[in-house]
């Protein structure tokens, strides 16, 4: 490829802004880079060149255009070549002048231009990257890299984009290839059945749903009947024996998945469609994923239904013992009456039964037993003998659970055999106990209410056997003692990390990937080092630390809560001054002026390119569904606002609205918005916060957890925030776990050209083990902990003496724990970096069984480690803990703008097909990134307007303002979709 197109098409802009550090690393010229500038003539052309060779060596391409290199660039690069620091625009003088400048440079460091040689590798490394995960936003950003490091000057946008195509379409082919391969007629025939729509006999059909759209539906709130739901369609699945096929297992997970969210995005009559090899991988990945989705449906909702009996049963006990002083005074009367009666002279023997019923009757004396029995039962400290009322309910569905459910036992034999033992009990129809039952299994808790002698008899009660073994089923599952074969959460945790042959085989690849090295005695001693020298810092300065309080005597400490400044003070003014001088727009005229500048909705336009419909037309339908998606309205309400129909807004969120479209969409409008001046101004990109926000969910679905903040059903978007305040992440994850094991999540996945490496969050957000994997992946998370002066602070060599601190630390960190687990700690660490799975599967998984794991007890040790360090430098800095606070509230306040945005159903969530929760939260990603980008584009002018009027707004004050601002723009009323005010 020539270095005229290379030029033409290159990117034309650094990345902003531009840090310290980075200025320093990647803008500092060497002797022989000073001896080849020498030779230019002119100040223009020495710094003109001297900006093209650095931006080479460090990005791997040359700039198009110099007029708007970043001022910092200048000045450090003139100061180091004894230059005026002048302006660019007019560099190079002549065409032969930049064609000489770009041939000396690519000689100097080395690199080559893409031409077809070139060309091909790249294209064998992208199809090797796309078998992975096809997604083109990765694709370009791991071409990039490879460019760079193989010296290849990148090429032009369109080059690379065809390259990254053709890469896309050669993995999926293959991977429909590898999936399809083996196949009888009769499977594929088995899987095109999935896509037939059944009709009457009259030849119509009223309700057109072929047996996939029934994969598809989703389980309601949990119950018997839910739980018989999923079984059944567990079996359904199970039962055709392609949910398993071998050819899975060849192809990455991210490309199953990727693969399998098609079947859920295409009805049958577009699937149908499909070229035969296409359509049946599709359709195997699918039903892999429905048993996978089936199977973690059925654990969730035992969990609950479990915890809801044994909720009753505490209530129930609670209620006794409440009312048991009365219960007590009751039996006592009654026990003193039919003594005297029993002693009275006056009474027979065989009168007896009858003065007794003549005082009492059947019911009252059958009430006054059974109260007598549960008080004694009630009396042991334990709910579980309450449990047996629900057992009529249990065996609604436990016999099918425990002979569907592919259970799998790694720790827990016993337990296994009680199963088996059930699943033959209930086979054979058979009602009560033999001295066969197993019993080895059973925990203590339930021994006293399951196990009863009578007389020298033992009895074993069926409905308190059955209960038990199901909640012992569940908390095995939970401490993964107990795995489900297929399942995505409750897999047996080898099936999250690389292979150990891969492993044994890549093992080093991955240790320096990751930059660590392979003897955990060499980290465990930097890991020392860096302690020793913060402890040792914040142990310095702890006399003239006005903010903390120790006590030397008692071992404890506080500190004192942070005070507004002046500055602070300002602020309000401020941004008081600058939202007042915002001019007021429609929120969709700001998505038609930025898809004008960036084309967002060209994202959405790719999967409709067989559609008849004009371009323009489909980008108008477009536009309309991201707004009722995202503002929550829905097609029929935008319908009603617009002039569109809700058909065309429904068919143009199904097909159009996909998570690669909007994902990609939203990446651009970070990009784009992180590359502007006044972007500088409120952070640098290098840090971001994450946060929970709840939404009420209305409708009757299992994925809905009760919140105590709601009081009520609901689920949680978990968002990354930049310091810019664009949303660079989100995800729906359930109200009830919690939020740190997906911090990491946001920041390996979110695909923009940012690069954050410090994430803030509050104590939801924290964990050790999140704090220890974070930092082996080179970030740093820094949570705003609550009741901070209550946590542990540690050393690793307790030689060490610190004349201030030693009294708070006290807790000692085990380094043979790392050394004996260093080697699968990394693994689980290179597995989370590859993607193998998420962070936040691997490390829920790890965490459930964390008492008996030595990964999860060695990541901890790594994690108190790096705790302390972050406590000390909260105790240290008021900046830090300025910095801290700041980024929160950034957080908070970019909620309210979503809040703001999805103001339709009162903000509830009421989509019920799947992946509506993501949809819902990706578009308003797209729309809450369109308001700070236009907000941050349009506060630069409106700022210098107001400097020109004679207010005083310096950098330092801006910094502290917010580009969320709101005032100013109209989410609500009629729209107008006017195809002539859209991109051509």
């Amino acid at each position: 490829m020539g270095g005229a197109l290379e030029q033409d098409d290159a990117p034309d802009r650094l990345p902003e802004p531009l840090s310290e550090d980075q200025l320093r690393r990647h803008f500092t010229l060497r002797d022989p880079d000073l001896e080849e500038v020498a030779l230019c003539r002119g100040t223009v052309n020495k710094l003109g060149f001297a900006v093209q060779l650095c931006t080479l060596r460090w990005q791997g391409f040359f700039l198009r255009g110099l007029g708007e290199v970043p001022g910092a660039v200048l000045d450090t690069l003139a100061a180091q070549l004894g230059v005026l620091s002048i302006g660019l625009s007019a560099y190079p003088g002549e065409e032969k002048t930049r064609r000489v400048h770009l041939e000396r440079i690519r000689a100097h460091l080395g690199f080559v231009r893409c031409g077809e040689a070139e060309r091909a590798g790249l294209l064998a490394f992208l199809c090797q990257e796309a078998r992975v995960i096809p997604r083109t936003e990765v694709l370009r950003k791991a071409g990039h890299a490879w460019l760079l490091n193989h010296k290849i000057v990148r090429p032009g946008r369109t080059t690379l984009r065809d390259l990254i195509a053709h890469a896309r379409e050669a993995a999926l082919n293959d991977s429909f290839v590898t999936l399809t391969r083996g196949l009888t007629p009769g499977q594929g025939e088995q899987l095109d059945a999935l896509l037939a729509v059944p009709k009457d006999e009259s030849g119509s059909s009223p309700w057109p749903r072929s047996p996939l759209e029934g994969l598809k539906q989703l389980p309601k709130k949990e119950s018997a009947e839910t739980i018989l739901f999923l079984l059944n369609r567990l079996r359904t699945v199970m039962e055709m024996g392609v949910a398993t096929w071998p050819g899975l297992d060849d192809l990455h997970p991210q490309m199953r998945r990727h693969l399998a969210l098609w079947g859920y995005r295409y009805d049958a009559y577009h699937l149908r469609r499909f070229p035969e090899a296409k359509r049946h991988a599709v359709l195997l990945c699918f039903l892999s994923l429905v048993v996978a989705e089936t199977a973690d449906g059925v654990v969730e909702a035992l969990d609950k239904v479990m915890n809801d009996i044994h909720g009753k049963a505490r209530k129930r006990r609670q209620e006794l013992l409440r009312a048991s002083e009365e219960a007590r005074r009751r039996a006592v009367e009654i026990v003193e009456t039919l003594g005297a009666l029993a002693l009275s002279d006056e009474v027979s023997d065989g009168e007896l039964r009858t003065a007794i019923f003549e005082r009492y009757s059947r019911e009252d004396l059958g009430r006054l037993v059974e109260g007598s029995r549960l008080l004694r039962e009630g009396d042991d400290g334990s709910h579980h003998a309450f449990t047996a009322r629900s057992w009529e309910f249990t065996r609604r569905f436990s016999p099918t659970l425990l002979a569907v459910m592919p259970l799998a036992w790694s720790n827990s034999a016993r337990l296994g055999e009680a199963v088996t033992f059930m699943r033959e009990f209930n086979a054979a129809g058979k009602r009560k106990f033999g001295v066969d039952v197993p019993l080895g299994w059973l925990p203590p808790k339930w021994q006293g209410c399951v196990v009863r002698r009578v007389g020298r008899e033992v009895e074993v009660s069926r409905p308190h056997y059955e209960l038990a073994l199901l909640s012992t089923l569940v908390e095995k599952l939970k401490s993964g003692d107990v795995t489900v074969r297929h399942s995505r959460r409750w897999a047996d945790f080898e099936q999250y990390l690389i292979p150990r042959e891969d492993w044994q085989r890549e093992r080093e690849g991955h240790y320096g990937a990751l930059g660590l090295p392979l003897d955990a005695g060499t980290y465990l001693q930097a890991l020392d080092e860096r302690l020793h020298t913060v402890t040792q810092n914040v142990n310095t300065g702890v006399p003239r630390n006005e903010a903390l309080t120790l006590d030397r005597e008692k071992g404890t400490w506080r500190l004192a809560p942070t005070r507004a400044n002046n500055t602070q003070i300002n602020v309000k003014a401020a941004k008081a001054l600058i939202e007042n001088a915002m001019p007021g727009r429609e929120l969709l005229d700001i998505v038609i002026e930025l898809d004008a500048r960036l084309d967002i909705l060209g994202h959405f336009l790719h999967s409709g390119e067989g559609s008849k419909l004009p371009r323009n037309v489909r980008r108008r339908n477009v536009l309309a569904a991201l707004m009722a998606v995202g503002c929550n309205i829905g097609p029929a309400r935008m319908a009603a606002a617009s002039d569109l129909s809700a058909r065309e807004i429904s068919l143009a969120a199904d097909w159009y609205l996909t998570e690669d479209a909007l994902r990609a969409a939203s990446v651009d409008l970070v990009n784009f918005a992180s590359g502007l001046p006044m972007a500088a101004v409120y952070g640098r990109g290098d840090m971001c916060s994450a946060d929970g926000m709840r939404f009420y969910v209305p409708v009757n679905i299992l994925a809905a957890d009760y919140s105590h903040l709601l009081g009520a059903r609901g689920v949680t978007m978990y968002a990354h925030t930049t310091d810019t305040s664009l949303r660079l992440y989100q995800q729906p994850i359930p109200v009830r776990l919690r939020e740190a094991t997906f911090v990491l999540d946001g920041l390996l996945e979110h695909g923009t050209e940012l690069d954050p490496r410090r994430v803030v969050t509050d104590s939801h957000g924290f964990s050790e083990v999140v704090m220890a994997s974070a930092s082996l992946l080179d970030k740093e998370l820094a949570p705003r902990i609550a009741r901070v002066h209550e946590q542990t602070l540690y050393k690793l060599d307790r030689g060490k003496m610190y004349a201030h601190l030693d009294p708070i630390l006290k807790g000692t960190i085990k380094p043979h724990v790392v050394r004996e687990a260093w080697d699968d700690v990394v693994r689980v660490v290179a597995s989370i970096k590859t993607g193998t799975a998420t962070a936040s599967l691997i490390l829920h998984r790890l965490g459930s069984y964390a008492r008996q794991n030595r990964i999860h007890q060695a990541l901890a040790e790594i994690g108190r480690a790096e705790k302390t360090m972050h406590i000390l430098r909260t105790v240290d800095s008021e900046a830090y803990r300025r910095a801290q606070t700041r980024e929160l509230n950034k957080g908070e306040a970019a909620n309210d703008l979503s809040r703001f945005l999805f103001f339709g159903q009162e903000g509830a969530l009421r989509g019920r097909e799947f992946g509506d929760q993501a949809q819902s939260f990706s578009a308003l990603a797209v729309l809450h990134n369109a308001v700070v980008a236009w907000n941050i584009l349009t506060v630069e002018g409106v700022v210098a307007k107001l400097r020109a009027k004679g207010h005083e707004l310096p950098d330092e004050v801006l910094a502290l303002t917010t580009p969320l601002l709101r005032k100013h723009i109209n989410p609500f009323g009629r729209y107008h979709f006017d195809l002539s005010r859209l991109r051509s």
